[in-house]
Protein backbone atom coordinates (compact mmCIF):
# COMPACT_ATOMS: atom_id res chain seq x y z
CA UNK A 1 0.00 0.00 0.00
CA UNK A 2 1.36 3.32 -0.93
CA UNK A 3 0.49 6.50 0.88
CA UNK A 4 0.70 9.89 0.13
CA UNK A 5 3.16 11.87 3.11
CA UNK A 6 0.31 13.97 4.30
CA UNK A 7 -1.66 10.21 5.02
CA UNK A 8 2.01 8.74 6.57
CA UNK A 9 2.72 11.74 8.55
CA UNK A 10 -0.98 11.13 9.96
CA UNK A 11 -0.03 7.15 10.89
CA UNK A 12 3.07 7.88 12.04
CA UNK A 13 1.83 10.47 14.59
CA UNK A 14 -0.93 8.07 15.72
CA UNK A 15 1.91 5.65 16.32
CA UNK A 16 3.48 7.40 18.52
CA UNK A 17 -0.02 8.78 20.12
CA UNK A 18 -0.54 5.14 20.67
CA UNK A 19 2.69 4.39 21.85
CA UNK A 20 5.12 7.24 23.03
CA UNK A 21 7.85 4.43 24.52
CA UNK A 22 7.15 2.82 20.23
CA UNK A 23 10.62 4.18 18.40
CA UNK A 24 8.77 3.45 15.08
CA UNK A 25 6.82 6.46 14.89
CA UNK A 26 9.16 9.08 15.73
CA UNK A 27 11.56 6.96 12.92
CA UNK A 28 8.99 6.94 10.26
CA UNK A 29 8.47 10.89 11.15
CA UNK A 30 12.42 11.33 11.23
CA UNK A 31 12.69 9.53 7.48
CA UNK A 32 9.76 11.62 6.17
CA UNK A 33 11.32 15.07 7.68
CA UNK A 34 14.40 14.20 6.42
CA UNK A 35 13.40 13.20 2.99
CA UNK A 36 11.41 16.47 2.87
CA UNK A 37 14.73 17.93 3.78
CA UNK A 38 13.77 19.25 7.30
CA UNK A 39 17.33 18.20 9.03
CA UNK A 40 16.97 19.68 12.49
CA UNK A 41 13.08 18.06 12.78
CA UNK A 42 14.45 14.82 11.46
CA UNK A 43 17.56 15.00 14.14
CA UNK A 44 15.17 15.48 16.59
CA UNK A 45 12.38 12.83 15.84
CA UNK A 46 15.81 10.30 14.99
CA UNK A 47 17.24 11.33 19.08
CA UNK A 48 13.72 10.40 20.19
CA UNK A 49 13.17 7.33 18.60
CA UNK A 50 16.76 6.59 20.27
CA UNK A 51 15.90 7.57 23.49
CA UNK A 52 13.34 4.70 23.31
CA UNK A 53 15.76 2.44 22.04
CA UNK A 54 19.31 3.10 22.07
CA UNK A 55 19.19 -0.07 19.71
CA UNK A 56 17.73 2.01 16.62
CA UNK A 57 20.11 1.28 13.93
CA UNK A 58 18.04 3.17 11.12
CA UNK A 59 17.75 5.78 13.22
CA UNK A 60 21.57 6.39 14.05
CA UNK A 61 21.97 5.93 10.29
CA UNK A 62 19.74 8.96 9.91
CA UNK A 63 21.60 10.52 12.33
CA UNK A 64 24.12 10.11 9.70
CA UNK A 65 23.27 11.11 6.65
CA UNK A 66 22.38 14.09 7.94
CA UNK A 67 25.59 14.96 9.78
CA UNK A 68 27.63 14.29 6.75
CA UNK A 69 25.07 16.22 4.81
CA UNK A 70 26.35 19.31 7.25
CA UNK A 71 29.77 17.82 6.50
CA UNK A 72 29.62 17.75 10.39
CA UNK A 73 32.16 14.42 10.11
CA UNK A 74 33.30 13.79 13.48
CA UNK A 75 29.50 13.73 14.60
CA UNK A 76 28.24 11.97 11.80
CA UNK A 77 31.62 8.98 12.62
CA UNK A 78 29.65 8.94 16.48
CA UNK A 79 26.46 8.52 15.20
CA UNK A 80 27.68 5.63 12.71
CA UNK A 81 30.12 3.93 15.66
CA UNK A 82 26.44 3.41 17.53
CA UNK A 83 25.01 2.16 13.98
CA UNK A 84 27.92 -0.36 13.80
CA UNK A 85 28.09 -1.49 17.31
CA UNK A 86 24.41 -2.43 16.80
CA UNK A 87 25.06 -4.25 13.31
CA UNK A 88 28.79 -4.66 12.27
CA UNK A 89 27.68 -6.19 9.07
CA UNK A 90 25.24 -3.92 7.45
CA UNK A 91 26.30 -2.50 3.88
CA UNK A 92 24.57 0.58 3.90
CA UNK A 93 26.23 1.44 6.86
CA UNK A 94 30.43 0.36 5.95
CA UNK A 95 29.40 2.23 2.50
CA UNK A 96 28.61 5.19 5.20
CA UNK A 97 31.33 4.55 7.15
CA UNK A 98 33.90 4.44 3.77
CA UNK A 99 32.69 7.83 2.61
CA UNK A 100 33.19 9.04 5.97
CA UNK A 101 36.97 7.66 6.08
CA UNK A 102 37.22 9.06 3.02
CA UNK A 103 36.48 13.01 3.85
CA UNK A 104 38.88 11.93 7.21
CA UNK A 105 41.74 11.42 4.33
CA UNK A 106 42.23 7.60 5.56
CA UNK A 107 41.94 5.69 2.57
CA UNK A 108 43.08 2.37 4.47
CA UNK A 109 40.31 2.78 6.80
CA UNK A 110 37.78 3.27 3.94
CA UNK A 111 39.28 0.48 1.81
CA UNK A 112 38.86 -2.27 5.36
CA UNK A 113 35.22 -1.57 5.19
CA UNK A 114 35.07 -2.04 1.78
CA UNK A 115 36.44 -5.49 2.37
CA UNK A 116 33.61 -6.39 4.71
CA UNK A 117 31.46 -6.01 1.94
CA UNK A 118 33.62 -8.38 0.16
CA UNK A 119 32.13 -9.37 -3.85
CA UNK A 120 28.08 -9.53 -3.38
CA UNK A 121 26.48 -9.25 -6.60
CA UNK A 122 23.09 -9.36 -5.28
CA UNK A 123 23.63 -6.58 -2.55
CA UNK A 124 22.32 -3.12 -3.58
CA UNK A 125 25.36 -1.63 -2.55
CA UNK A 126 28.30 -3.66 -4.32
CA UNK A 127 28.34 -0.88 -7.71
CA UNK A 128 28.60 1.97 -4.63
CA UNK A 129 31.25 -0.53 -3.32
CA UNK A 130 32.75 -1.10 -6.70
CA UNK A 131 32.90 2.79 -7.00
CA UNK A 132 34.50 3.99 -3.86
CA UNK A 133 37.55 1.53 -4.21
CA UNK A 134 38.23 2.64 -8.11
CA UNK A 135 37.68 6.40 -6.18
CA UNK A 136 39.61 5.71 -3.38
CA UNK A 137 42.45 4.16 -5.75
CA UNK A 138 42.46 7.41 -7.99
CA UNK A 139 42.83 9.76 -4.62
CA UNK A 140 45.84 7.08 -4.29
CA UNK A 141 47.39 8.13 -7.12
CA UNK A 142 46.66 4.66 -8.64
CA UNK A 143 44.55 5.62 -11.82
CA UNK A 144 45.09 2.76 -14.17
CA UNK A 145 43.68 0.45 -11.10
CA UNK A 146 40.77 3.04 -10.19
CA UNK A 147 39.78 3.56 -13.92
CA UNK A 148 39.69 -0.56 -14.04
CA UNK A 149 36.78 0.01 -10.88
CA UNK A 150 35.03 2.94 -12.02
CA UNK A 151 34.68 1.45 -16.05
CA UNK A 152 33.19 -1.54 -14.50
CA UNK A 153 30.50 0.89 -12.75
CA UNK A 154 29.47 1.95 -16.27
CA UNK A 155 26.61 -0.05 -16.67
CA UNK A 156 25.92 -1.12 -13.05
CA UNK A 157 22.46 0.73 -11.64
CA UNK A 158 22.50 3.56 -10.55
CA UNK A 159 25.48 4.68 -12.81
CA UNK A 160 23.62 3.77 -15.95
CA UNK A 161 20.82 5.59 -15.47
CA UNK A 162 21.68 8.32 -17.81
CA UNK A 163 19.35 10.89 -16.24
CA UNK A 164 20.34 11.09 -13.11
CA UNK A 165 23.21 12.90 -11.20
CA UNK A 166 25.09 9.53 -10.66
CA UNK A 167 25.46 8.80 -14.31
CA UNK A 168 27.32 12.15 -14.39
CA UNK A 169 29.41 11.77 -11.28
CA UNK A 170 30.77 8.71 -12.42
CA UNK A 171 31.41 10.02 -16.28
CA UNK A 172 32.94 13.05 -14.71
CA UNK A 173 35.60 11.20 -12.31
CA UNK A 174 36.30 9.23 -15.07
CA UNK A 175 36.94 11.95 -17.01
CA UNK A 176 39.43 13.43 -13.81
CA UNK A 177 40.80 10.20 -14.06
CA UNK A 178 41.90 9.47 -17.58
CA UNK A 179 42.93 13.48 -17.13
CA UNK A 180 45.51 12.15 -14.25
CA UNK A 181 46.88 9.37 -16.42
CA UNK A 182 47.40 11.52 -19.25
CA UNK A 183 44.79 10.23 -21.59
CA UNK A 184 43.59 13.63 -22.81
CA UNK A 185 41.31 12.37 -25.70
CA UNK A 186 39.24 9.81 -23.35
CA UNK A 187 39.18 12.60 -20.75
CA UNK A 188 38.02 14.97 -23.13
CA UNK A 189 35.47 12.28 -24.69
CA UNK A 190 33.61 12.03 -20.98
CA UNK A 191 33.23 15.49 -19.81
CA UNK A 192 32.08 16.46 -23.63
CA UNK A 193 29.85 13.79 -23.23
CA UNK A 194 28.32 14.92 -20.01
CA UNK A 195 28.10 18.96 -20.78
CA UNK A 196 26.31 18.28 -23.96
CA UNK A 197 24.00 15.55 -22.46
CA UNK A 198 23.45 18.29 -19.61
CA UNK A 199 24.32 21.32 -20.30
CA UNK A 200 23.10 22.89 -16.82
CA UNK A 201 25.40 20.08 -15.22
CA UNK A 202 27.80 21.08 -12.07
CA UNK A 203 29.99 23.86 -13.24
CA UNK A 204 32.99 21.77 -11.75
CA UNK A 205 32.40 19.36 -14.78
CA UNK A 206 32.57 22.39 -17.04
CA UNK A 207 35.65 23.60 -15.01
CA UNK A 208 37.55 20.16 -15.52
CA UNK A 209 36.59 19.84 -19.34
CA UNK A 210 38.67 23.50 -19.13
CA UNK A 211 41.67 22.10 -17.53
CA UNK A 212 41.86 19.37 -20.16
CA UNK A 213 41.32 21.99 -23.30
CA UNK A 214 44.16 23.86 -21.04
CA UNK A 215 46.12 20.65 -20.90
CA UNK A 216 46.29 20.40 -24.58
CA UNK A 217 47.02 24.51 -25.29
CA UNK A 218 42.95 24.83 -26.42
CA UNK A 219 43.60 28.12 -24.82
CA UNK A 220 40.76 29.45 -26.87
CA UNK A 221 38.31 26.57 -26.12
CA UNK A 222 39.03 26.66 -22.14
CA UNK A 223 38.03 30.58 -22.03
CA UNK A 224 34.83 29.72 -23.75
CA UNK A 225 34.07 26.96 -21.19
CA UNK A 226 35.47 29.44 -18.30
CA UNK A 227 32.71 32.19 -19.63
CA UNK A 228 30.25 29.95 -19.28
CA UNK A 229 31.31 28.77 -15.75
CA UNK A 230 31.31 32.83 -15.03
CA UNK A 231 27.54 32.35 -15.84
CA UNK A 232 27.01 29.40 -13.80
CA UNK A 233 28.71 29.86 -10.62
CA UNK A 234 30.94 33.24 -10.61
CA UNK A 235 32.79 32.72 -7.67
CA UNK A 236 34.23 28.45 -8.85
CA UNK A 237 36.45 30.54 -11.80
CA UNK A 238 36.59 34.41 -10.10
CA UNK A 239 39.86 34.89 -12.64
CA UNK A 240 38.05 35.06 -16.43
CA UNK A 241 39.87 38.85 -16.70
CA UNK A 242 43.51 37.34 -15.70
CA UNK A 243 43.08 34.40 -17.71
CA UNK A 244 42.22 36.61 -21.04
CA UNK A 245 45.45 38.55 -19.81
CA UNK A 246 47.53 35.46 -19.54
CA UNK A 247 46.00 34.80 -23.23
CA UNK A 248 47.36 38.12 -24.18
CA UNK A 249 50.35 39.08 -21.72
CA UNK A 250 51.99 35.42 -21.62
CA UNK A 251 54.00 33.56 -19.00
CA UNK A 252 56.32 36.90 -17.72
CA UNK A 253 53.08 38.55 -16.85
CA UNK A 254 51.91 35.55 -15.04
CA UNK A 255 55.01 35.75 -12.84
CA UNK A 256 54.70 39.16 -12.18
CA UNK A 257 51.39 39.14 -11.16
CA UNK A 258 51.77 35.89 -8.88
CA UNK A 259 54.91 37.62 -7.19
CA UNK A 260 52.31 41.07 -6.35
CA UNK A 261 49.89 38.57 -4.57
CA UNK A 262 52.39 36.99 -2.58
CA UNK A 263 53.33 40.54 -1.38
CA UNK A 264 50.03 41.54 -0.40
CA UNK A 265 49.23 38.12 1.54
CA UNK A 266 50.01 39.66 4.96
CA UNK A 267 49.55 38.30 8.59
CA UNK A 268 47.64 40.51 10.96
CA UNK A 269 47.96 39.10 13.86
CA UNK A 270 45.81 40.44 17.17
CA UNK A 271 44.94 39.49 20.89
CA UNK A 272 41.42 38.12 21.10
CA UNK A 273 39.70 40.02 24.25
CA UNK A 274 36.11 37.34 24.86
CA UNK A 275 34.46 39.73 27.54
CA UNK A 276 31.92 38.18 29.08
CA UNK A 277 28.80 37.36 27.62
CA UNK A 278 30.46 35.11 24.70
CA UNK A 279 32.13 33.11 27.18
CA UNK A 280 29.18 32.61 29.24
CA UNK A 281 26.45 32.59 27.27
CA UNK A 282 27.52 32.74 23.42
CA UNK A 283 31.00 30.55 23.07
CA UNK A 284 30.17 29.65 19.64
CA UNK A 285 30.90 33.35 18.77
CA UNK A 286 33.74 33.04 19.51
CA UNK A 287 34.44 29.75 17.92
CA UNK A 288 32.97 31.02 14.71
CA UNK A 289 35.28 33.87 14.55
CA UNK A 290 38.23 31.75 15.80
CA UNK A 291 37.23 29.91 12.30
CA UNK A 292 36.62 32.74 9.89
CA UNK A 293 39.93 34.28 11.29
CA UNK A 294 41.35 31.70 10.63
CA UNK A 295 41.08 31.26 7.43
CA UNK A 296 41.69 34.83 6.79
CA UNK A 297 44.87 34.05 8.10
CA UNK A 298 44.88 36.39 11.33
CA UNK A 299 46.87 35.25 14.09
CA UNK A 300 44.96 35.05 17.95
CA UNK A 301 46.60 34.85 20.67
CA UNK A 302 44.80 34.75 23.91
CA UNK A 303 44.93 36.82 26.99
CA UNK A 304 45.70 35.48 29.86
CA UNK A 305 44.12 37.00 32.43
CA UNK A 306 41.93 39.57 31.23
CA UNK A 307 39.10 40.51 33.50
CA UNK A 308 35.80 42.34 32.83
CA UNK A 309 36.17 45.13 30.65
CA UNK A 310 34.14 46.78 32.80
CA UNK A 311 30.72 47.50 31.07
CA UNK A 312 30.68 51.04 29.95
CA UNK A 313 27.50 51.87 30.85
CA UNK A 314 27.78 50.76 34.37
CA UNK A 315 31.15 51.60 35.80
CA UNK A 316 31.86 54.61 34.21
CA UNK A 317 28.61 55.83 35.43
CA UNK A 318 29.87 55.40 38.98
CA UNK A 319 33.63 55.22 39.29
CA UNK A 320 35.64 56.82 36.18
CA UNK A 321 39.02 55.53 38.21
CA UNK A 322 38.09 52.06 38.73
CA UNK A 323 36.74 52.07 35.34
CA UNK A 324 39.88 53.43 33.59
CA UNK A 325 42.27 50.97 35.70
CA UNK A 326 40.24 47.79 34.85
CA UNK A 327 40.26 48.72 31.23
CA UNK A 328 43.77 50.00 31.48
CA UNK A 329 44.74 46.60 32.98
CA UNK A 330 43.00 44.48 30.22
CA UNK A 331 45.15 46.64 27.44
CA UNK A 332 48.63 46.28 28.75
CA UNK A 333 48.37 42.69 28.37
CA UNK A 334 47.69 42.79 25.01
CA UNK A 335 50.48 45.72 25.07
CA UNK A 336 53.12 43.44 26.64
CA UNK A 337 51.93 40.72 23.52
CA UNK A 338 52.98 43.57 21.06
CA UNK A 339 49.43 43.04 19.27
CA UNK A 340 46.60 45.13 19.06
CA UNK A 341 43.93 43.90 20.82
CA UNK A 342 40.15 43.02 19.14
CA UNK A 343 36.86 42.65 20.98
CA UNK A 344 33.84 41.01 19.50
CA UNK A 345 31.82 43.04 22.10
CA UNK A 346 30.31 46.98 21.08
CA UNK A 347 29.85 47.49 25.11
CA UNK A 348 33.80 46.20 25.30
CA UNK A 349 34.84 48.03 22.56
CA UNK A 350 33.41 51.30 23.82
CA UNK A 351 35.47 50.68 27.19
CA UNK A 352 38.57 49.56 26.37
CA UNK A 353 38.57 51.87 22.33
CA UNK A 354 37.76 54.76 24.87
CA UNK A 355 40.40 53.96 27.36
CA UNK A 356 42.86 53.74 24.99
CA UNK A 357 42.09 57.17 23.91
CA UNK A 358 41.59 58.90 26.75
CA UNK A 359 44.94 57.44 28.28
CA UNK A 360 46.85 58.42 24.74
CA UNK A 361 44.98 61.91 24.87
CA UNK A 362 45.16 63.02 29.00
CA UNK A 363 48.72 62.64 30.39
CA UNK A 364 46.68 63.20 33.79
CA UNK A 365 44.31 60.59 33.53
CA UNK A 366 47.60 58.60 32.61
CA UNK A 367 49.92 59.09 35.50
CA UNK A 368 46.41 58.40 37.65
CA UNK A 369 46.02 54.93 36.17
CA UNK A 370 49.65 54.46 36.06
CA UNK A 371 50.24 54.88 39.90
CA UNK A 372 47.28 52.34 39.89
CA UNK A 373 48.75 49.69 37.92
CA UNK A 374 52.12 49.87 39.47
CA UNK A 375 50.78 48.11 42.14
CA UNK A 376 50.17 44.94 40.40
CA UNK A 377 53.51 45.65 38.29
CA UNK A 378 51.61 46.59 35.75
CA UNK A 379 51.96 50.02 32.86
CA UNK A 380 50.02 51.54 30.33
CA UNK A 381 52.11 52.48 27.42
CA UNK A 382 49.67 53.33 24.71
CA UNK A 383 51.79 51.21 21.60
CA UNK A 384 48.72 49.69 20.53
CA UNK A 385 45.25 49.93 18.84
CA UNK A 386 41.80 49.05 20.61
CA UNK A 387 39.58 47.46 17.45
CA UNK A 388 36.29 45.77 17.04
CA UNK A 389 36.24 43.05 15.12
CA UNK A 390 33.80 45.08 12.26
CA UNK A 391 37.16 47.27 12.09
CA UNK A 392 39.12 44.68 11.35
CA UNK A 393 36.79 42.89 8.83
CA UNK A 394 35.98 46.22 7.01
CA UNK A 395 39.20 47.94 7.12
CA UNK A 396 41.66 45.58 7.20
CA UNK A 397 40.90 42.77 5.47
CA UNK A 398 38.53 44.86 3.02
CA UNK A 399 35.33 43.54 1.43
CA UNK A 400 37.26 42.59 -2.11
CA UNK A 401 39.90 40.10 -0.51
CA UNK A 402 36.84 38.75 1.62
CA UNK A 403 34.49 38.65 -1.28
CA UNK A 404 37.51 35.70 -2.50
CA UNK A 405 36.38 33.40 0.14
CA UNK A 406 32.48 33.52 -0.28
CA UNK A 407 31.79 29.76 -1.96
CA UNK A 408 28.37 29.47 -0.48
CA UNK A 409 26.54 32.83 -1.37
CA UNK A 410 23.13 32.90 1.10
CA UNK A 411 19.87 34.58 -0.22
CA UNK A 412 18.14 36.06 2.89
CA UNK A 413 16.63 39.46 4.10
CA UNK A 414 18.19 39.90 7.07
CA UNK A 415 18.08 42.70 9.56
CA UNK A 416 21.76 44.58 10.49
CA UNK A 417 21.56 45.86 13.89
CA UNK A 418 24.43 47.82 14.40
CA UNK A 419 24.57 48.71 18.16
CA UNK A 420 25.40 52.17 20.09
CA UNK A 421 28.89 51.74 21.09
CA UNK A 422 29.70 50.82 17.82
CA UNK A 423 29.35 54.03 16.70
CA UNK A 424 29.15 56.25 19.13
CA UNK A 425 31.27 58.29 20.54
CA UNK A 426 32.38 58.96 16.80
CA UNK A 427 35.85 61.14 17.29
CA UNK A 428 37.03 58.03 18.98
CA UNK A 429 35.99 55.50 16.04
CA UNK A 430 37.30 54.53 13.21
CA UNK A 431 34.69 55.41 10.67
CA UNK A 432 34.33 58.37 8.57
CA UNK A 433 30.16 57.75 7.66
CA UNK A 434 27.85 59.74 9.25
CA UNK A 435 26.63 57.93 12.60
CA UNK A 436 22.39 58.51 12.06
CA UNK A 437 23.44 56.60 8.67
CA UNK A 438 25.99 53.90 8.67
CA UNK A 439 26.80 51.79 5.79
CA UNK A 440 29.63 49.78 6.29
CA UNK A 441 28.51 47.26 8.92
CA UNK A 442 25.43 46.29 5.97
CA UNK A 443 28.16 46.17 3.27
CA UNK A 444 30.42 43.56 5.09
CA UNK A 445 27.06 41.42 5.56
CA UNK A 446 26.25 41.97 2.04
CA UNK A 447 29.17 40.31 0.76
CA UNK A 448 27.69 36.87 1.44
CA UNK A 449 24.47 37.44 -0.83
CA UNK A 450 22.29 38.37 1.84
CA UNK A 451 19.90 41.60 1.59
CA UNK A 452 20.36 44.08 4.42
CA UNK A 453 16.66 45.42 4.33
CA UNK A 454 16.32 48.96 5.64
CA UNK A 455 13.64 48.49 8.89
CA UNK A 456 12.31 51.75 10.90
CA UNK A 457 14.24 53.19 13.73
CA UNK A 458 17.20 50.51 13.07
CA UNK A 459 19.93 52.92 14.38
CA UNK A 460 17.47 52.62 17.84
CA UNK A 461 19.11 51.18 20.84
CA UNK A 462 18.52 46.90 21.60
CA UNK A 463 17.35 47.86 24.90
CA UNK A 464 19.81 45.98 26.81
CA UNK A 465 22.59 48.36 27.48
CA UNK A 466 23.33 50.89 30.39
CA UNK A 467 22.32 48.72 32.83
CA UNK A 468 18.66 48.59 31.62
CA UNK A 469 18.65 45.25 31.56
CA UNK A 470 19.82 44.50 35.06
CA UNK A 471 18.04 47.03 36.79
CA UNK A 472 14.80 48.01 34.81
CA UNK A 473 13.77 44.51 32.75
CA UNK A 474 10.34 45.65 31.43
CA UNK A 475 11.61 49.27 29.98
CA UNK A 476 14.64 47.06 28.42
CA UNK A 477 12.52 44.55 26.88
CA UNK A 478 9.97 47.46 25.45
CA UNK A 479 12.78 49.02 23.05
CA UNK A 480 13.35 45.60 21.86
CA UNK A 481 9.73 45.01 21.03
CA UNK A 482 9.76 47.86 19.31
CA UNK A 483 12.41 47.04 16.89
CA UNK A 484 11.12 43.10 16.53
CA UNK A 485 8.08 44.71 15.53
CA UNK A 486 9.81 46.71 12.79
CA UNK A 487 12.05 44.54 11.57
CA UNK A 488 9.30 41.79 11.16
CA UNK A 489 7.10 44.58 9.10
CA UNK A 490 9.99 44.71 6.72
CA UNK A 491 9.88 41.00 6.51
CA UNK A 492 13.26 39.58 7.40
CA UNK A 493 14.83 36.46 7.43
CA UNK A 494 17.05 36.56 10.72
CA UNK A 495 18.84 39.38 12.71
CA UNK A 496 22.33 39.76 12.19
CA UNK A 497 24.69 41.77 14.67
CA UNK A 498 27.82 42.37 16.13
CA UNK A 499 27.54 42.37 19.68
CA UNK A 500 26.51 39.50 21.99
CA UNK A 501 24.70 41.46 24.38
CA UNK A 502 22.47 42.72 21.38
CA UNK A 503 22.72 38.98 20.58
CA UNK A 504 21.29 38.02 23.71
CA UNK A 505 18.28 40.62 24.06
CA UNK A 506 17.17 39.30 20.30
CA UNK A 507 17.67 35.95 20.74
CA UNK A 508 16.59 35.76 24.51
CA UNK A 509 14.66 38.53 24.61
CA UNK A 510 12.23 37.37 21.57
CA UNK A 511 10.79 34.77 24.54
CA UNK A 512 10.51 37.47 27.29
CA UNK A 513 9.06 39.96 24.68
CA UNK A 514 6.42 37.05 23.58
CA UNK A 515 5.83 36.51 27.73
CA UNK A 516 5.19 40.16 28.78
CA UNK A 517 4.04 41.60 25.73
CA UNK A 518 1.78 39.14 24.31
CA UNK A 519 -1.35 40.90 24.25
CA UNK A 520 0.57 44.51 22.02
CA UNK A 521 1.99 42.08 19.65
CA UNK A 522 0.54 40.38 16.77
CA UNK A 523 1.99 36.97 17.09
CA UNK A 524 5.25 35.74 18.92
CA UNK A 525 8.46 36.62 17.92
CA UNK A 526 10.54 33.39 16.42
CA UNK A 527 13.57 35.55 14.46
CA UNK A 528 16.59 33.61 14.28
CA UNK A 529 19.57 35.86 15.53
CA UNK A 530 23.20 35.40 13.75
CA UNK A 531 26.12 37.01 14.57
CA UNK A 532 28.48 38.35 11.65
CA UNK A 533 31.44 35.75 11.95
CA UNK A 534 28.83 32.85 12.21
CA UNK A 535 27.15 34.66 8.87
CA UNK A 536 30.56 34.88 7.37
CA UNK A 537 31.91 31.15 7.89
CA UNK A 538 28.33 30.16 6.94
CA UNK A 539 29.16 32.02 3.24
CA UNK A 540 32.43 30.72 3.94
CA UNK A 541 31.18 26.93 3.29
CA UNK A 542 32.11 26.15 6.75
CA UNK A 543 30.11 23.76 9.29
CA UNK A 544 26.95 25.01 10.96
CA UNK A 545 27.05 23.03 13.73
CA UNK A 546 30.64 24.30 14.09
CA UNK A 547 29.36 27.28 13.71
CA UNK A 548 26.63 27.33 16.69
CA UNK A 549 23.54 27.24 14.02
CA UNK A 550 22.54 24.10 15.03
CA UNK A 551 22.78 22.38 18.12
CA UNK A 552 21.95 18.27 18.90
CA UNK A 553 20.67 17.15 21.24
CA UNK A 554 18.27 20.59 21.12
CA UNK A 555 18.45 21.60 24.98
CA UNK A 556 16.07 23.84 26.54
CA UNK A 557 17.16 26.74 28.01
CA UNK A 558 20.43 27.26 26.13
CA UNK A 559 21.17 29.04 23.30
CA UNK A 560 20.56 30.45 20.32
CA UNK A 561 16.46 30.46 21.37
CA UNK A 562 15.32 30.72 17.82
CA UNK A 563 16.09 28.06 15.55
CA UNK A 564 17.91 28.27 12.36
CA UNK A 565 16.26 26.03 10.15
CA UNK A 566 15.21 29.10 7.83
CA UNK A 567 18.84 29.53 6.83
CA UNK A 568 19.22 26.03 5.52
CA UNK A 569 15.80 25.36 3.51
CA UNK A 570 18.07 25.73 0.53
CA UNK A 571 20.25 23.13 1.36
CA UNK A 572 20.01 20.10 -2.01
CA UNK A 573 19.19 16.61 -0.39
CA UNK A 574 21.78 14.27 0.77
CA UNK A 575 22.92 12.12 -2.05
CA UNK A 576 25.37 9.40 -1.08
CA UNK A 577 26.59 8.83 -3.82
CA UNK A 578 27.94 12.55 -4.41
CA UNK A 579 31.11 11.85 -3.82
CA UNK A 580 33.66 13.27 -6.63
CA UNK A 581 37.20 13.69 -7.47
CA UNK A 582 37.20 17.22 -7.83
CA UNK A 583 34.66 18.06 -4.74
CA UNK A 584 36.06 21.49 -3.24
CA UNK A 585 37.39 20.72 0.39
CA UNK A 586 36.51 23.21 2.77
Amino acid sequence: MTFTPLEARSYYQHLINQDPQDPSGYLGMGDLAFYGGFYQEAISYFTQAINCDSQNFASWVGLTKIFLHYNSIQQAEECLIEALNVDPINHEALILATIIKIRLNEYAKGLDFLDKIGEDNESPYDSLSLYLRGYIACLLGDFEDGLEHLKSCEVLPPFNDKTNSNYQILWNNLGVANFRFKRFTEAENYLQNITQKFPLCDSISWLNLAMVYWAQDKIDQSIIIFEKIQSLQPKLWPWLKETKEYRSRGQEWLHEAIQNLQTESTIYNVGLYLGCVIPNRYPFIEAATRHVFDTLNIGVVDLEGASCCPAPGVFRSFDIETWLTLGARNITISEQLQRDLVTMCNGCYGTLNDVNYELKTDSEKRTLVNDNLNKVDREFQGSINVRHIIDVLFNEIGLDALKKRITHPLTLRVAVHYGCHLLKPMKTKPWTEDWEEPTFFDDLVEITGVTSVPYKEKMMCCGAGGGVRGALKEISLDFTREKLIHMRDAGIDAIVVCCPFCHLQFDIGQLEVNNIFKKQIRDPFNIPVIYITQLLGLAMGFDPFRMGLLKTPQEKGVPPMNKFELLFTKYKPLDLHNTSLFLPRT
